[in-house]
């Protein structure tokens, strides 16, 4: 076990060492980067670009006329990323970033990490845990059947507090559901009709690629991309129908440390010649399995961007829902935001009336296809949060995710 863990630990600083490392001897240069909020005020917005020309990856520092200093974080792509602090609507503010003058970090704040387990990868904010996802299969629970053996999603999700949100390998309710999960439940490929949400009907399961593509560390966001399949087995030999890619990135935002944020953006191809083809169906897609307290309903309560509850919002469009409740005795929950680019944006949710999770489920509006040649991808926001929602300020962190600041870039 100990041999194991060395190497997943080993994986992950090759992957993080060769992130930061590529683009050594790059052109660079001072750039002046103006942002405009827009029409919204923006507190502890994610804003990021694409430098014209090669940029090393590493972290540079931001400064404005007015002395603010902010950490800018660069990619293998050119893309930079950082956290607008406040900037109010309307409002525009200039930043000058030195590019031959890379740093490392910024006095009182914390770098996102990334620690290496024997069977996940966990994601840190400074000491905070936000969360943990499973590059190996799960151990399951002694006398619960093999079938239910999965990799490739994530759990737990913490609150800012430490509050674990999700929940998987319920004995007693639903054990296939898997923190924060994707899968398709009624389907048609090559004339079968392979279910990948419900292992127990033994024809469709979701294996995990069993590594981690890239793994990146930073000031600013630490993340990962992971791959997935979908396998038919319904017939008589397995077919992958769909490859899935997710990419995760887990942001430095609040300086308060008043809540998390987590994207997650999910591609699905197909594997042959083939489509999948996805029936009118109440639920499948991206799935949140809340925490196991909250099986008990009057440990937990939802509301849509519609202002809609647990009874009334099933089966309705939102653009964020939020799940909440008592974990321990302690407060804490949950904001799921699609993103308006998304498939039939804004997309309906399934929420199960006893079972505490939510579903984006856009194939409730009638059947769709996942052709080949043309990618599925589908985009999602997850804040966490202590205490009661704040609506006001979910609202606001939609729309930052929704119509992010626009960016120009000059060389100077």
């Amino acid at each position: 076990m100990e041999r194991t863990e060395n190497l997943a630990q080993h994986i992950v600083l090759l992957l993080v060492g060769l992130f930061w490392a590529t683009g050594a001897g790059q052109a660079m240069a001072q750039y002046e980067i103006t942002v405009s909020a827009g029409a919204f005020d923006r507190v502890e917005t994610v804003a990021s670009f694409t430098f014209p020309e090669p940029v090393a990856p590493g972290t540079y520092r931001m400064n404005s006329d007015s002395g603010e200093n902010l950490l800018l974080q660069v990619d293998e792509n050119q893309r930079g990323s950082f956290i607008l602090r406040e900037l109010p609507s309307e409002e525009t503010r200039t930043y000058t970033v030195d590019t031959e003058a890379p740093v490392s970090s910024m006095p009182g704040q914390p770098e996102m990490s990334i620690s290496a387990g024997q069977r996940t990868l966990i994601f840190n904010d400074g000491s905070r845990k936000v969360l943990s996802y499973y590059h190996r299969e799960n151990r399951l629970p002694p006398g619960m059947d093999k079938m239910y053996k999965r990799a490739g999603y994530i759990h737990p999700l913490y609150s800012p507090g430490g509050v674990p949100l999700t929940n998987h390998l319920d004995q007693e309710i639903h054990p296939h559901h898997y923190g924060i999960f994707s899968a398709w439940t009624n389907t048609e490929f090559q004339g079968r009709t392979p279910d990948f949400w419900n292992p127990h009907n033994h024809s469709g399961r979701v294996d995990h690629a069993d590594s981690v593509e890239k793994a990146w560390e930073g000031p600013v966001h630490a993340g990962f991309k992971a791959k997935n399949y979908f396998v038919d087995i319904s017939g008589s030999a397995p077919v992958t129908a769909l490859n899935e890619e997710w990419k995760v990135i887990v942001y430095n935002t609040a300086s308060d440390g008043d809540y998390n944020m987590v994207d997650l953006v999910l591609t699905h191809t197909t594997n042959t010649g083939q489509p999948l083809v996805l029936p009118e169906y109440h639920y499948g897609g991206l799935a949140f399995r809340g925490h196991g307290d909250w099986n008990n309903p009057e440990n937990v309560s939802f509301v849509t961007s519609e202002g809609m509850n647990r009874d009334e919002a099933n089966e309705t469009r939102a653009r964020w829902v939020h799940m909440g409740g008592l974990v321990n005795g302690e407060r804490a929950g949950v904001a799921l935001l699609g993103h308006p680019d998304n498939y039939r944006a804004p997309q309906p949710i399934r929420i199960h009336p006893e079972t505490p999770y939510v579903v984006y489920a856009p194939m409730q509006l009638g059947k769709m296809t996942i052709e080949p040649g043309s990618p599925y991808i589908m985009r999602y926001r997850f804040v966490t949060y202590d205490g009661e929602p704040d609506i006001e300020k979910i609202n606001r962190l939609w729309n930052d995710y929704a119509y992010p600041p626009g960016i120009t870039v000059e060389k100077q």
